[in-house]
């Protein structure tokens, strides 16, 4: 069962729930999520910005940018201050980072008060993220966001996994390992120059052994790193048996009792 709504607390309640989707979700995977933060937090308006394999792994950044730049200046026409951001996967953290820098440019844009104000995420949720840069990961995250349907995935695996090959030798060659795309998302997520207070802003790490996409010691490293370098609140919930982005099902207590605590 999920923990009853939140009470009122020294911190209040969000004034905009932010999730950012694994690349491919579906609408009636994220529609759990949405449902369940409408029991935690009643009344709460949510946000969800979804990706695709082709816009992770083909669109330049500065495109990527450019379409989250409303959802960046909707937050700061409405003065959304107290923001929980939920990130799912590689796909969601790098929404997340992308929707940062339109925040960053929006404001600029704005001039005034608004004139180099940060994205005001409170509180992070990491679902399954961040991982490193791993080729066999991205194939299999590729294969996950194909159809169902047998020819297309016939047809769309070789092709992508061959795009994909081709882009990460690009990477390494040219711009190097450490510039990959999920490389600096990693650094990003620690980058206080994208984020409001990513030193006071709680966080907590949601991830599992059997992730066969994302190495769990990949996420807790991540999450030892930002309480050490950074003085960062983290909670680290690492989950035994539970599939990418599946923590919560089966472990629903667990899982929204996190998110919870993560904003109180």
């Amino acid at each position: 069962p999920l923990p009853s709504p939140s009470e009122p607390t020294t911190h209040g309640t969000p004034d905009l729930i932010l999730i950012t989707s694994w690349t491919g979700a579906l609408p009636k995977h994220i529609a759990k999520y949405t449902l369940s933060y409408n029991q935690l937090y009643p009344g709460v308006p949510l946000m969800v910005i979804t990706t695709t394999i082709w816009d992770l792994a083909l669109h330049t950044l500065d495109t990527k940018i450019k379409s989250v730049g409303p959802a960046a200046e909707y937050m700061l026409g409405t003065k959304r201050e107290k923001i929980l951001l939920h990130a799912f996967s590689e796909g969601g953290a790098h929404k997340a980072v992308c929707l940062a820098r339109a925040y960053l440019l929006a404001a600029a844009a704005a001039g005034g008060e608004g004139h180099g104000k940060k994205l005001p995420i409170r509180a992070f949720v990491f679902d399954s993220t961040p991982g490193t840069p791993r080729y066999a990961s991205n194939v299999a995250a590729f294969k996950r966001s194909l159809p169902r349907n047998p020819a297309a995935r016939a047809l769309g695996l070789p092709i992508g996994a061959s795009v994909l090959g081709v882009t990460w030798v690009l990477f390494i060659v040219f711009v190097g390992y450490e510039n990959n795309l999920i490389s600096e998302t990693r650094r990003a997520l620690n980058d206080e120059g994208l984020w409001v207070d990513v030193r006071g802003a709680p966080r907590t790490y949601l991830f599992s052994e059997r992730d066969d996409l994302i190495n769990w010691r990949d996420v807790e490293r991540h999450g030892v790193e930002s309480a050490e370098k950074l003085g960062v609140r983290s909670l680290l919930v690492r989950f035994r048996m539970s599939g990418h982005c599946g923590h919560a099902r089966g472990n629903e207590g667990v899982y929204w009792g996190a998110v919870r605590r993560t904003w109180e």
